[in-house]
């Protein structure tokens, strides 16, 4: 199922270069502004555990990247959308946080990371990993340029585990999101690939595994909000 739908670099850009100038108003829109809680939830991890640099991949308009700049963490962005990364730095012209460096924003695929090995502290993704191409490979690359001991933490939705919820949330994310979607974005392909491509995605325990496989540890994750959202963490080990 997952093959079916178009994660080629070349369309998965261009889908979010069509829906850009709208991104983040239908982001928390369509959340209905739960998506900066989750945000809040991933840095609160990330700041625990001291990184001096973090990798910001998928960082779309910049959101988490900003936020992780706020927090005093030295931070790169790499999206493969163009037109994601020019909001993402205009956004970050408005705001000065001190000593620290501000935001680099970087044209790249995660499965071609273009940084030394052992490059970061942390490396983050916000919705990203399921519009990922070649997951496999991307994690490979991601536990190559982490320092040993750095972390890897990823918000990603998924299909709530209870019935009840599931359902409701199923009717709203299949339904009400891509109608919404459609008639702010004027995007007829974004707001239906969105729902498309969670219900194909790995889940649970089933990306833990993908994560240990690449030689992660530490590996686990949190449900959120009866699980519309996942926190997945993982380590590098120390060596």
């Amino acid at each position: 199922m997952d093959n079916a739908l178009q994660k080629d670099r070349a369309s998965v850009s261009s889908m979010f270069n069509n829906i850009a100038s709208k991104y983040d108003l239908l982001n928390h829109l369509l959340s209905l502004g739960i998506d900066k809680i989750w945000r809040r939830k991933l840095l609160r991890f990330v700041k625990a555990n001291n990184p001096e640099k973090t990798l910001d991949l998928a960082c779309g308009t910049g959101d988490m990247t900003i936020a992780l700049y706020k927090s005093g963490i030295e931070v790169v962005g790499a999206d493969i959308a163009e037109k994601m990364l020019e909001i993402a730095r205009v956004k970050s012209i408005k705001i000065h946080n001190g000593n620290t460096p501000p935001p680099v924003y970087i044209l790249a695929s995660a499965d071609s990371i273009p940084f030394p090995d052992n490059s970061f502290d942390s490396v983050t993704i916000t919705f990203g990993i399921r519009n990922f191409e070649n997951r496999k490979s991307s994690l490979q690359e991601i536990i190559r340029v982490l320092k040993n001991g750095g972390y890897l933490s990823i918000l990603e939705f998924a299909l709530p585990k209870n019935r009840l919820w599931r359902g409701l949330f199923n009717f709203y994310f299949l339904n009400i999101l891509p109608l919404i979607g459609r008639l702010i974005s004027k995007d007829m392909k974004a707001y239906t690939y969105l729902p498309e491509s969670v219900k194909s995605f790995p889940q649970y325990c089933d990306l833990c595994k993908e994560i240990i496989e690449e030689g992660f540890s530490e590996v686990k994750y949190t449900s959120l909000t009866g699980g519309v959202a996942v926190l997945y963490t993982a380590r590098k080990a120390v060596k």
